[in-house]
C-alpha cells in the first residue's frame, strides 16, 4: 500500500485524519479566489411545442443570482430571498430548489463544510420560465465551486434535478438542464440521466412574454391525460424529431412548422385566459412560431432576428393583454449560456 508522506512518523490515527483534513482544506482555499461565490443562472423555457419533459432551452434574459458563503457549519440554510416574487419562495432549506440542489452536490462530493446562500430573484415564480429550475441550477453550480474536487456536469444535473423534484412533486430536468448547460437541450434519457446540448442558431429571437397569472407546476402536471392516443404519439415524435433537426441545422422554417402539439398544450390551455389569441398576435406581428412555454403561463414566440424587430412582437402581445385589463410583462431576447460565475 503506498505511504502517505504527510502521515510518515504519525503515532496516532487522530494525527493523520487532522493532517487529512488539513490538507483537504488546504486545497479548497488555493482553488478559491474567495469564501463566497455568485452564481448567475438564466431563465429558461421548456417543451418547447412537442418536446414535453424533454426539451428546454436557456435565455440571455431575465436570470437570478445565486449567492453562496461557505460556513464551517454543516448544511445549507437559505438567508435571504428578494426580488421579484420573492414572498412566493420558501425560506425552509428542505424545500428550496437552490438549498436542496446544494446540499445534494456537498454530499455527492463528501464536503466537510456547509454553506449559507441568498437568492435575488428576476425570474417570477409559477411563470413558466424555470424559475424553480434556475435556482436548482444556481445552488449546484455554486456548491460545486467550493469543492476540492468539483463534480462532473453531470453529477451537478442529478442534484439540480433533485432539487426540482422538491419544488414540484416530480423529477425533472428540461429546465434546471439548460440552465446549468445553455443553449439548446435535449434529456435523452432519465434512467441514466443524460443531456445533449445543441448551439441554437444565431438568427434565433426569443420573446418570453408573462402575463399576470400564475400557474404552479404541480396544478399544471394535474391536467395531463393519462393515457395518449397512438396517432397524437406518432404526431408529436415527427414534430419533435424535426424540431430537433431544424434547430441543429438552423433551419427556423423546418423549426416553425415542427412546434405542434396535440398532447399537453391543448388540455392547458384552459389554464391561460386567451393564450390562442396571443399566439395568433404575435404571428402576425412577426413571430415564425408561438406557444406555451413549460407550464405557463410564459407564452414564447421565436422570430428570425436578422428579418424581424422583436420589439414589435412584445409590444403586441402586450397591448392585447393589457387593453384586456391584464398586466403582462415581457423581454425580447435570444438563447444564452448557462450558469456561471458572476465577475466582480
Amino acid at each position: 500500500m503506498p505511504v502517505d508522506p504527510y502521515s510518515k512518523g504519525l503515532k496516532a490515527r487522530s494525527d493523520f485524519e487532522v493532517i487529512q483534513n488539513w490538507k483537504s482544506i488546504f486545497r479548497r482555499v488555493t482553488n478559491m479566489s474567495s469564501d463566497r461565490v455568485t452564481v448567475r443562472a438564466p431563465s429558461t423555457i421548456a417543451n418547447l411545442g412537442a418536446g414535453f419533459d424533454v426539451f428546454g432551452i436557456a435565455l440571455m434574459d431575465p436570470f437570478d443570482l445565486i449567492e453562496a458563503k461557505m460556513t464551517s457549519e454543516l448544511g445549507v440554510r437559505v438567508e435571504k430571498i428578494e426580488g421579484m416574487g420573492a414572498h412566493a419562495i420558501t425560506l425552509e432549506h428542505t424545500k428550496n430548489t437552490a438549498s436542496v440542489a446544494a446540499a445534494k452536490v456537498l454530499e455527492m462530493g463528501g464536503a466537510d463544510f456547509g454553506l449559507t446562500i441568498t437568492i435575488k430573484k428576476g425570474i417570477r415564480p409559477c411563470s413558466g420560465m424555470g424559475s424553480s429550475g434556475a435556482g436548482a441550477a444556481g445552488g449546484a453550480f455554486a456548491a460545486n465551486h467550493f469543492l476540492a474536487k468539483p463534480l462532473p456536469m453531470e453529477k451537478l444535473l442529478y442534484a439540480a434535478a433533485k432539487g426540482e423534484e422538491a419544488s414540484s412533486g416530480s423529477f425533472h430536468a428540461d429546465n434546471c438542464g439548460p440552465s446549468l448547460y445553455g443553449g439548446f437541450t435535449i434529456i435523452r434519457s432519465y434512467d441514466p440521466l443524460e443531456i445533449v446540448r445543441v448551439n441554437p442558431p444565431k438568427n434565433l429571437g426569443i420573446v418570453a412574454a408573462l402575463p399576470a397569472f400564475a400557474v404552479a407546476t404541480k396544478e399544471a402536471r394535474k391536467v395531463l391525460p393519462k393515457n395518449v392516443d397512438m396517432k397524437d404519439f406518432i404526431f408529436q415524435m415527427g414534430q419533435a424529431s424535426s424540431f430537433v433537426a431544424g434547430m441543429a441545422a438552423g433551419d427556423l422554417q423546418l423549426m416553425a412548422r415542427s412546434v405542434q402539439d396535440k398532447i399537453v398544450e391543448p388540455v392547458r390551455a384552459p389554464l391561460i385566459p386567451h393564450l390562442k389569441e396571443a399566439e395568433e398576435v404575435t404571428m402576425k406581428a412577426g413571430a415564425f412560431a408561438s406557444f406555451l412555454g413549460g407550464s405557463g403561463p410564459c407564452i414564447c414566440s421565436l422570430y428570425d432576428l436578422d428579418k424581424v424587430e422583436g420589439n414589435a412582437i412584445g409590444d403586441a402581445i402586450q397591448n392585447f393583454y393589457e387593453s384586456r385589463g391584464v398586466e403582462c410583462l415581457c423581454w425580447v431576447t435570444t438563447w444564452g449560456e448557462g450558469a456561471r460565475k458572476e465577475s466582480k
